[in-house]
């Protein structure tokens, strides 16, 4: 899924020993699939330009070759950010599958030059706003918990042909908070004084698994 902001990556040399395998048994799974064996030029284009400098279907990959967010977005659990993928990462399975191509050929370019892809950002949030990917991702409340799903903020993506605002408020203070205050806690925290042994405060204060709950409606929770 495409991030909020985040590097290139390394454009050159070859992905290592364990993450190669996987790209292998990605390619494997594509070139097996109706979506990865039969997609011709005449299919590929019909797929819209976008802003992008490579047309990259997020349908192609992430719903009908089942390519987890996660694979390509590896940064995602346990940074800030996302991470967009590395040219290593898409040659993983690149230099196996759809070769023939114009916009795996397009990829090989940049693969060849060393060089990495300038992709355009569609998602993106003020440099004075801190969106924390990994707190998100691993988030384990009474709502999410399994963490919040990518399509919960960035909608539908891995239906997507060409990745596009799924909200136009995405980003903004509302926006967020709408989601924040769905927290259970979230207010009884903010809006209770007392701090006596069962007071709402401290009640609120840990989550079920025993934890401290973050004030989520802090200013410094989500501005630097």
């Amino acid at each position: 899924m495409t991030d909020y902001g985040c590097a290139t990556g390394r454009s050159g040399g070859a992905p290592a020993a364990p993450l190669f395998a996987a790209a292998l048994a990605f390619a494997l799974l594509a070139w097996a699939s109706p979506a990865g064996a039969q997609m011709t030029e005449e299919q590929l284009a019909r797929i819209p330009a976008g802003p992008q400098p490579i047309k990259f279907s997020h349908q192609v990959h992430a719903t009908d070759n089942q390519i987890p967010c996660q694979y390509c977005h590896v940064y995602a659990r346990r940074s800030n950010v996302a991470g967009v993928p590395s040219v290593a990462l898409c040659m993983g399975c690149h230099q196996f599958v759809a070769t023939q191509l114009s916009e795996v050929k397009k990829l090989s370019e940049y693969w060849q030059k060393k060089e990495p892809i300038p992709w355009v950002r569609i998602h993106d949030v003020p440099d004075f706003v801190r969106f924390p990917h990994y707190r998100h991702v691993n988030a384990k409340n009474e709502t999410y918990p399994n963490g919040v799903l990518c399509q919960t903020c960035h909608g539908p993506v891995d239906t997507m042909q060409v990745v596009q605002l799924a909200d136009a408020n995405f980003g903004l203070m509302g926006w967020c908070l709408a989601c924040h205050l769905k927290i259970p806690g979230t207010l009884e925290r903010k809006r209770a004084t007392p701090e006596a042994p069962g007071s709402a405060k401290l009640m609120s204060g840990l989550r079920p698994d025993g934890r401290h709950r973050p004030n989520l409606t802090d200013c410094l929770t989500c501005h630097k």
